[in-house]
């Protein structure tokens, strides 16, 4: 059992109240409509898909990966439990992720009009790589939003987020995303002390064809 088995037990109760704020924020910079599909990159215990699901309306779809089953579970308990219709749910790493791993879920040929990444870069060394193998699954003109903390000096509370997340706040996991798309826009937003720091918002477009 990994550490986010265990955590997704008690990640909600913790987290849900400081970062819904930041939820609402992303999804409202998203521009999101009905019938697009959406990708919840790392999707966690899905608590995102309070703000994307209804978004997407039942014409559209939004799929969260994510790698740990314990997360999945609780997002699979979320979803049923607030009628999310239009959610369906994979275990994969987004290390691997690639259209055939979602082509079951996908119609032939289609891919995505909208990625968050929310909470996840962070927790992952090699960033870079699950930012392009999500920016691969975008439609042309799509979006790609990536939500994480950050800090430049890191304190006490910084290093207290990184033990219990496994991760590292410092790191710039905005990077590959800046030089893969158009109209960037990176974003601090002020956040709690308990965050460790600041909430960054990058996003970026694909470019139509």
């Amino acid at each position: 059992m990994s550490w986010y088995d265990v955590f997704s037990n008690f990640y909600d109760g913790s987290l849900e109240r400081l970062y819904l704020p930041f939820r609402e924020a992303a999804a409202e910079r998203l521009a999101l409509a009905p019938g697009q599909y959406v990708l919840d990159a790392g999707c966690g215990t899905g608590q995102s898909l309070d703000v994307l699901s209804p978004a997407v309306g039942p014409s559209g779809r939004v799929i969260g990966v994510d790698l740990s089953r314990g997360m999945l579970d609780a997002a699979k308990r979320r979803a049923t439990t607030k009628g999310f219709t239009n959610v369906e749910l994979v275990q994969g790493s987004l290390l691997a992720l690639d259209r055939r791993m979602l082509a079951p879920h996908l119609p032939a040929g289609r891919g995505f009009d909208r990625a968050l990444s929310f909470l996840v870069m962070s927790a992952l060394p090699e960033w870079e790589t699950a930012t392009r193998r999500v920016w691969d699954l975008l439609e042309p003109g799509g979006t790609m939003m990536i939500v994480d903390a950050n800090t430049e000096s890191i304190g006490l509370q910084g290093h207290l987020v990184n033990l219990t997340a496994r991760a590292d706040i410092r790191r710039r996991v905005w990077s590959a995303l800046e030089t893969l798309g158009e109209d960037f826009v990176l974003e601090r937003l002020q956040a709690p002390y308990s965050v460790g720091g600041d909430i960054i918002v990058a996003r970026a477009r694909k470019p139509a064809r």
